[in-house]
């Protein structure tokens, strides 16, 4: 299998905003693209930081056993809003490789634009930003909705980086056939940042799915993360 990532996020449901999900794609080459659609960064102002984002993956595979993959990317956002985030790819769980960049993607709420620049084209697209309307939170934590195929329940709180996160815990049923699946995710969400700083889902299907904000660094980052790389050709303006 082919394996690419995505820092991003499809909305699936209330509860798993700013979450992960996966999605599946058939390519060109007949192959299988998988994305892993991690922790998002909303565009908020007066709440900088730095960080990492580190995503690991175990992979069930069909004859039993597990494959285990990596990747991280480098995150932040300053005073003003401006999202600073990557795409990277996989490597395997036991390489000192760094994951090759694919992307970087800049977000300015002020300017209202996107700007993705891709590593192999040397390019940037630059189109219009629209900030999603934010979602109403609960008093100190995040917003959870329990359907009825999705029971949640509360973690209590703990400290990550500094930082106090409140923990939700997601049990989802899901009916394939004969197959009734459970799956689990734990979520640590920080009121102070307006985002997760954890996310762990296990699912018999995928596997187990794991990312975690690290070398968080409260405070304005480099001011170049909001600029078009050196050497980059930025095309020009579209609609999104």
């Amino acid at each position: 299998m082919r394996a690419s990532i995505l820092l991003g996020l499809f909305v699936l449901s209330p509860a798993f905003v700013g979450a992960q999900t996966t999605s599946q794609a058939t390519v060109s080459d007949g192959s299988v693209r998988t994305h892993i659609e991690g922790i998002d960064i909303p565009p908020i102002a007066n709440a900088p930081f730095s960080a990492k984002v580190v995503v690991t993956w175990d992979e069930p595979l069909i004859g039993g056993g597990t494959v285990s993959r990596k990747y991280y990317t480098l995150v932040a956002r300053d005073a003003q809003g401006r999202v600073h985030r990557e795409t990277r790819d996989f490597v395997p769980a036991d390489s000192t490789a760094d994951p090759p960049l694919r992307s970087t993607t800049i977000i300015d709420p002020v300017a209202g634009t996107r700007t993705k620049c891709t590593q192999a084209a040397l390019t940037c697209t630059t189109s219009e930003y629209h900030s999603r309307i934010a979602l109403t939170q609960q008093a100190g934590g995040p917003l959870v909705v329990s359907t009825g195929n999705v029971r949640s329940e509360s973690l209590g709180n703990q400290t990550i980086d500094s930082l106090t996160a409140v923990g939700t815990r997601e049990t989802r049923t899901t009916v394939s056939g004969p197959r009734v699946i459970l799956s689990h995710t734990n979520l640590w969400y920080s009121p102070d940042l307006q985002m997760y700083l954890s996310v762990a889902r296990n699912n018999p299907q995928l596997g187990q799915v794991t990312l975690t904000v690290t070398d968080l660094v409260r405070g304005g980052p480099d001011h170049s993360l909001f600029d078009v790389p050196p050497g980059y050709e930025v095309s020009a303006r579209r609609s999104q």
